[in-house]
C-alpha cells in the first residue's frame, strides 16, 4: 500500500536579519488519514530553495517502497525527475560544466531514493496534505524564535 507524502518548508526572518526555516512532512494512508508526520527546525538556511531541497530530503528518509511524496517546490520536482541522472553521469555538475547549487542535498536526496522505488510529484495548490505539512514547518521555525 503506497503513502501519499507532503514535504513543506517555512522560513523566517530571526532578530538581526538571520533566516531559520523549518520542515515537515505528513504522511497519509489510502484512507486519508495521518499515518505519520514529523518536522525539525533549521537553524541555518542559505535561500528558499535549499530549504525545500532539505524538506524533500526528510520525507525521502521517511519513505517507504512505492511511496508517492509531493512537494511544491518546482526545483525539488523538475531536480529529482529531470535532472539528477544527468548531474550524477556529470559528476554533480551541471551540462555547462559548473558546479550544481545545493549539490550536497542532491547527492543525499539520491542516496535516499536509491533504494527505494519513489515518486516525487508536484502537489496541487489546494491540498489538505500540503496545509498540514506546512503548519508543521511553520511552528518549527517558531522553537528557534
Amino acid at each position: 500500500m503506497s503513502i501519499e507524502i507532503y514535504v513543506e518548508a517555512a522560513m523566517v526572518r530571526k532578530q538581526r536579519g538571520r533566516l531559520v526555516g523549518g520542515i515537515a512532512y505528513i504522511a497519509l494512508d489510502a484512507d486519508g488519514c495521518i499515518d505519520s508526520e514529523d518536522w525539525d527546525p533549521v537553524d541555518y538556511v542559505k535561500d528558499r530553495a535549499y530549504l525545500e531541497l532539505s524538506a524533500l530530503a526528510f520525507g525521502l528518509e521517511n519513505a517507504r517502497d512505492g511511496d508517492i511524496i509531493y512537494s511544491s517546490s518546482d526545483y525539488c520536482v523538475k531536480g529529482f525527475n529531470e535532472w539528477l541522472d544527468g548531474w550524477k553521469r556529470r559528476d554533480w555538475r551541471k551540462a555547462n560544466k559548473e558546479s550544481i547549487a545545493n549539490a550536497e542535498l542532491w547527492r543525499l536526496v539520491d542516496e535516499r531514493s536509491a533504494e527505494k522505488r519513489v515518486e516525487v510529484r508536484k502537489v496541487a495548490a489546494c491540498s489538505a496534505g500540503k496545509d498540514a505539512a506546512y503548519r508543521y514547518a511553520l511552528l518549527a521555525t517558531k522553537r528557534l524564535l
